[in-house]
């Protein structure tokens, strides 16, 4: 793939990330409910390392940097290991729509800390929508009312909040990474701690599974394990490898509104009219963030332009002359 084609496909991969990382929520959803927390996210890194595990030859050709294994580490505790801890605790609290919502903050986590880490240009265009989306996950998350499906919204809301946290480091973390291993690298490294960090996590949390599992939530696993540990990582790290952290997570304001699209069309999850007021405000956001200002053009006349002849001479005039004359300024001596 050459470095065009490459830098082509960075939005296309990244917004396939979205959606699948949207749907998840929906899925996590299901899951939580049927296997606990704690089982579900073993049960799916376990999965991902099955098919990572053939990739293992194509792994030992990346090179290695001296040093990067803290930074391998610090990745893949950032996510998947405590993003989802915090995140399947989260769902037991709070709908998937709302918990999806939360994510709207991620984004600014991401600008802030690109400009200070990375030392990324972030435009106040970029900070100012990115503070509207997150006026609106706040509006959305305390208007939310308990329901069987969510008997803590405010909690659950808080500890995705957390969970986001930690993903906004592992999109720094990330970034600095992928100028050097490839993305299906990083992913098979978050994947393998992640299996041997759950398995004494889910023998401390008591979660079993079921003497009957249902169609639904071995779906859910399945869809959890290879559609969002390999796909969706992988194409969210290879995106980061072609655009800067904050533009990448500029379009994660995009997050929000997919996952209530999706609580809505696969579990039947309504929000109040105050939500739905607080959604639009998170779609303003992400339209503020992403759109640029108007260029400013100098526009000279034609025929100030158009090259004369000279009275005295056959020679005509230089159109740099004639607009050195007419714009200093505008044209180096």
């Amino acid at each position: 793939m050459t470095a065009n084609t490459a830098q082509r496909m960075a939005l296309p991969a990244l917004i396939v990330a979205i959606l699948v990382w949207a749907s998840s929520f929906v899925y996590m959803k299901i899951a939580v409910a049927e296997f606990g927390p704690m089982l579900t996210v073993f049960l799916r890194m376990i999965l991902a390392s099955a098919v990572l595990f053939f990739f293992i030859p194509v792994f030992r050709k990346e090179t290695y940097h001296k040093g990067d294994w803290k930074w391998f580490l610090a990745l893949a505790l950032c996510e998947p290991c405590l993003y989802f801890v915090f995140e399947g605790l989260a769902l037991t609290y709070t709908t998937a729509s709302e918990a999806g919502m939360i994510t709207s903050l991620q984004p600014l986590m991401v600008a802030v800390a690109a400009y200070y880490l990375l030392k990324e240009s972030v435009s106040k265009r970029l900070i100012a929508g990115c503070l509207v989306a997150v006026a609106g996950a706040i509006l959305l998350s305390v208007t939310g009312e308990a329901s069987e499906s969510a008997p803590n919204p405010l909690l659950g809301n808080l500890l995705e909040f957390f969970a986001i946290g930690f993903a906004a480091a592992y999109s720094i973390i990330a970034r600095r990474l992928m100028h050097r291993y490839s993305p299906l690298f990083l992913t098979g490294i978050q994947t393998f701690v992640g299996s041997v960090f759950f398995l004494p996590a889910v023998m401390l949390s008591g979660d079993t599974i079921p003497a009957s599992v249902s169609w639904d939530g071995a779906m859910a696993i399945l869809f959890l394990a290879w559609g969002v540990n390999i796909i969706a990582f992988t194409c969210y790290n290879f995106s980061l490898g072609k655009m800067p952290a904050s533009q990448a997570g500029a379009w994660l304001n995009l997050l929000p509104l997919a996952c209530l699209f999706f609580g809505w069309l696969l579990l039947d999850e309504t929000l109040t009219m105050l939500q739905y007021l607080g959604a639009l405000i998170v779609l303003a956001g992400v339209i503020v963030s992403q759109s640029k200002p108007k260029q400013k053009t100098v526009f000279i006349e034609q025929e100030m332009i158009e090259t004369p002849l000279s009275e005295t001479s056959a020679e005509p005039v230089s159109v740099r002359d004639k607009q050195s004359t007419i714009l200093p300024g505008l044209v180096e001596h």
